[in-house]
């Protein structure tokens, strides 16, 4: 979906919605706004680099979410 379609979509819900999820927007996009735009700690930003930069490298396996659930399935026999 598109930057405009999604802004669409946006704009046309809270033209909707109730005060109760206008406030939990609200709030989410101030806690948004006031962690750099990041929900992620420095810490977690930095983890999430580091993996990345190794992942690009070679050095460490990522796996589709198809996999994931297949292996998780697999070891937990659900």
């Amino acid at each position: 979906m598109t930057t405009t379609a999604i802004r669409s979509k946006v704009h046309k819900y809270i033209d909707e919605a109730d005060t109760k999820v206008l406030e939990v927007v609200y709030q989410l996009l101030e806690v948004y706004r006031q962690n750099n735009s990041s929900l992620l700690t420095e810490e977690q930003q930095k983890e999430v680099l580091k993996r990345s930069a190794l992942y690009k490298a070679g050095k460490i396996k990522g796996y589709s979410i198809t996999e994931t659930r297949k292996r998780i399935k697999e070891k937990y026999s659900l």
